[in-house]
């Protein structure tokens, strides 16, 4: 089998069994995780993070955004240009700088938003689909974030989230592919 259906075969199965998983289980769990990434030392000593507006049945990580910006960090969400496959952070206010995406995903509004000064970014929480503890990362196959972490000047510090269950054995990567420096599940925090 080749790299590109095992990942396609991996990614539809995690997503499936995400998708399947029952709504109170995932809400626990997703406080489980708010609570190990303000814990997580790293993340409380970044100034500017960029995070990520959860979609569909991804850990609801808004409670830890909505902590670290009261004890003063700076949070940035992402903009995607799809026909670009680029990523651009923009800093996040509150949910009115806010406007459905392409895919559905809750974004910044150019209009009402002011573009991050990327030299000033600290660290990177990181969505995706399926990881390992090796710091590999499987996304949703648009290659987006691989694309912005290989154009910053300095590696931030690179965070995954996702449940337990999206932690897997070993995630297929290619040459491209950006490694994590760690990972929160509901279970806590492991780094690469």
């Amino acid at each position: 089998m080749d790299q590109k259906t095992n990942k396609k075969q991996l990614r539809s199965h995690i997503l499936e069994r995400r998708k399947a998983m029952p709504p109170n289980e995932r809400q626990q769990y997703a406080a489980q995780i708010c609570r190990h990434l303000l814990e997580n030392e790293r993340l409380a000593a970044a100034g500017a993070i960029m995070a990520f507006h959860p979609f569909g049945d991804e850990a609801d990580i808004l409670p830890f955004i909505q902590e670290a910006m009261k004890r003063g960090q700076e949070i940035w969400l992402p903009l995607a240009l799809v026909e670009q496959r680029r990523l651009i952070p923009y800093r996040y206010t509150g949910p009115e700088m806010l406007k459905q995406g392409v895919y559905g995903i809750m974004e910044p509004d150019p209009a009402k938003a002011e573009e991050a000064e990327l030299a000033r970014l600290d660290a990177v929480v990181v969505p995706g689909v399926a990881f390992d503890r090796q710091g590999g990362r499987m996304g949703y196959g648009g290659g987006f974030y691989d694309r912005f972490l290989a154009g910053l000047d300095k590696p931030p510090f690179l965070l995954g989230v996702g449940f337990s269950m999206q932690v897997v054995e070993h995630v297929p990567l290619e040459p491209h592919d950006i490694r994590l420096d760690g990972m929160v599940t509901e279970n806590g925090f492991f780094q690469s």
